[in-house]
């Protein structure tokens, strides 16, 4: 059994990592209707097909549209790799304003329960020290895992990725609708 947190913030992962896949999902949909861009559907590389979709809609996609859906595919992959420092920072390149999550890192190895009871106690009182916060950590450091689930669970990150993958997916929609009387659906 998962603590209630943790399977909160599994959750939030879970969404944000199927809405990441949707988007994928959706563009290989895209270039799999059209004749032009069918050599695209099976293209292991993601950033291929969006560079194909890119050049075949030319003007129907803004600079915007385009980076969009650029960080998008790296947020997706940061998150499924779980490189979750670095997934902020492409959250942010998207513009969202992301916070950190307070979560406290402390170091407790060979310490006594007595001194650990202490360490908590003094980082709870925010003495500086005795903690490092795990936003200002890489996620590649060993043992920083779980504590950037709980850092970007606990600042809303996941739900911010979830939404860009949204607001992404609805690009695609649309060039599918542009396409859909031009091609077979």
């Amino acid at each position: 059994m998962a603590f209630p947190l943790t399977q909160i913030f599994t959750d939030q992962y879970r969404t944000a990592a199927a809405e990441g896949a949707i988007v994928e999902l959706k563009l290989r949909l895209l270039v799999d209707k059209l004749p032009a861009l069918q050599k695209y559907a099976h293209q292991q590389k993601l950033e291929d097909i969006e560079e194909a979709v890119a050049k075949h809609f030319g003007a129907a996609l803004s600079d915007e549209d385009k980076e969009r859906l650029w960080v998008c595919r790296q947020l997706r992959n940061k998150i499924l790799h779980c490189n979750f420092s670095v997934a902020r920072a492409k959250l942010e390149e998207l513009g969202v304003a992301t916070h950190g999550g307070s979560v406290k890192k402390l170091e407790i190895a060979g310490l006594s329960g007595v001194q650990i009871a202490a360490k908590l106690k003094a980082a709870k009182a925010n003495v500086p020290g005795e903690f490092e916060l795990v936003a200002n950590t890489k996620t590649k450091e060993a043992g920083s895992v779980f504590g950037w689930l709980l850092e970007m669970g606990n600042a809303g990150d996941f739900l911010h990725a979830a939404d860009a993958f949204r607001a992404a997916a609805i690009i695609v929609d649309r060039l599918a609708m542009e396409s859909a009387g031009k091609t077979r659906v």
